[in-house]
């Protein structure tokens, strides 16, 4: 991929996720764009890339959370790693095991801020039950309509 379709991925998607956040209503939860991006980024390409990515958006993310700053770049990121060394084992080529992998790790994603949240802010940051129980689906829809999009790129 060039280096110019890179920058508006990077930028694009944060937009999205800042678009997407600020025009949501609070009660049908929002999905994590710049998360399920990683996700595909590393299924797609690897974690050599997915690592970048997640953890410049992380950083993205933290600033406009401003809760925990640095939670979202390392869970990001570690979701990127995650899914760059299951993509070894699974082939998340395909629609169903993305989908499965990138609900699976919103989940955890979900699972560890909460952790964080326990162990450095002293509270629990949990998003409430509705977004906790819609945002691993919608980032799962998400991603494979992504993935289909990212397949269709022209070729080298």
């Amino acid at each position: 991929m060039s280096l110019l379709r890179l920058a508006a991925l990077w930028a694009g998607a944060m937009l999205a996720q800042w678009w997407w956040s600020a025009h949501a209503p609070a009660w049908a939860g929002s999905p994590q764009i710049l998360l399920a991006l990683t996700v595909v980024i590393a299924a797609r390409d690897g974690a050599g890339l997915a690592v970048p990515f997640g953890w410049t958006w992380g950083l993205y993310s933290d600033v406009l959370r401003a809760d925990l700053f640095g939670a979202d770049a390392l869970l990001y990121m570690l979701a990127g790693y995650a899914a760059g060394l299951v993509r070894r084992q699974v082939d998340l080529e395909a629609p169903g095991p993305l989908a499965v992998a990138v609900f699976l790790l919103s989940w955890l994603y979900l699972l560890a801020r909460l952790a964080l949240g326990l162990i450095f802010a002293r509270t629990a940051l949990w998003p409430g039950w509705i977004a906790a129980l819609a945002n691993p689906p919608l980032n799962a829809a998400l991603a494979v309509a992504a993935a289909a999009m990212w397949d269709r790129r022209p070729a080298r």
